[in-house]
């Protein structure tokens, strides 16, 4: 596989507490707080720093403390500026249908230039209804109140001026953009999908694709579609990265790996799916760093550009998923890096 394509091995954090995540075949630590699990994001983001990955993404929710506990990524983002040195920072996914557009643009270039222009910026329309009606939004129209708030956006940050705006509630004269770009015109863009017609409006609109939880066969289905929807929609221009999200568990053996990340992702998955089905599928990567190496060269078999490991999910014991993140930095990531013929990190 020398002098293969170039795959991004990034990090995803849910920032979420394992007390509200815990699985009923496990307890979650008892005494611990949203401060605990918040300082846990900012420790694996260190680990991710020092130990050479590409890059970390944050992601939004809200009223959902099972689910997540982080209301705004752009906080995590700013905070994580002044605590790591290379690497790139993101957010995977802003929700443009409960945010003022310009009030986003804004803080895209303020991320931006407290990164040093390491940010990466993903947007969505959300996919949970009690968030976008908790904001007063129908979700009937979240589709076109996200692409009206984009192109807004996106206007915003590559001109830095509009003399004016129109989209669906949202209208204005005589906008500046401050601070300047840092890069330019703007930072990388992304858009989570998963459903076809998502995927095919992400080619459309021009962005970066990253999908979640897919296995291989899908994720060389969901690949062509948005590569021929963006060669229709573009055929002037290359076609965008495309990432894709999975959970990741790294032990010393497959034995601890199974045991220490079976019943989470069990969980996680549902009844019907067993860990080594997934495994076998392709939608998850877990086992001993030889195997977890083989499985992520797959994934670059595939054609994925940016992998997205989720290391701290459900109920699974923060220091566990430390360990696993170091072993994915020390002996996972090199070991890909080098059979794909680019050892060094791509800072």
């Amino acid at each position: 596989m020398k002098g293969g394509r170039v795959m991004e091995l990034t990090v995803f954090d849910l920032t979420s507490r394992a007390r509200h995540a815990a699985a009923p075949e496990r307890s979650a630590p008892r005494d611990e707080t949203d401060a605990d699990a918040y300082e846990h994001t900012l420790e694996q983001a260190g680990m991710a720093d020092e130990g050479g990955l590409d890059a970390y993404y944050l992601t939004e929710h809200h009223s959902n403390p099972s689910l997540q506990i982080v209301p705004s990524p752009h906080l995590v983002v700013a905070a994580l500026s002044q605590r790591t040195t290379r690497i790139r920072l993101g957010v995977m996914c802003t929700n443009l249908t409960l945010h003022h557009p310009v009030r986003v643009a804004e803080e895209v270039r303020m991320m931006d230039l407290l990164t040093s222009g390491r940010l990466e910026m993903g947007f969505g329309r959300g996919a949970a209804p009690h968030e976008q009606v908790g904001f007063g939004v129908e979700p009937s129209e979240a589709e076109a109140l996200f692409e009206q708030s984009l192109a807004i956006v996106r206007q915003l940050l590559t001109s830095g001026r509009l003399d004016s705006y129109d989209g669906g509630p949202w209208k204005g004269t005589g906008v500046m953009l401050v601070p300047e770009a840092t890069q330019r015109p703007h930072p990388p863009l992304w858009m989570a999908a998963v459903s076809d017609r998502s995927l095919r409006g992400a080619a459309r609109l021009g962005l970066n694709l990253c999908t979640a939880f897919l296995d291989l066969e899908r994720m060389l289905s969901s690949r062509k579609i948005y590569q021929a929807t963006w060669a229709d929609a573009h055929p002037d221009l290359g076609c965008g990265r495309y990432g894709t999200l999975q959970h990741v568990f790294v032990g010393e053996t497959e034995e601890e790996a199974y045991e220490q990340a079976g019943p989470q992702i069990e969980g996680w998955l549902g009844a019907d799916v067993t860990l080594k089905e997934a495994i076998a599928r392709g939608s998850v990567v877990c086992g001993a760093p030889e195997q977890c190496v083989h499985q992520l060269l797959l994934r670059s078999e595939a054609g994925i550009d940016m992998f997205q490991g989720w290391f701290q999910f459900g109920a699974l014991d923060p220091a566990a998923s430390n360990r696993s993140l170091q072993l994915f930095c020390q002996e996972v990531a090199p070991a890909v890096r080098s059979a794909l013929g680019h050892p060094g990190s791509a800072v």
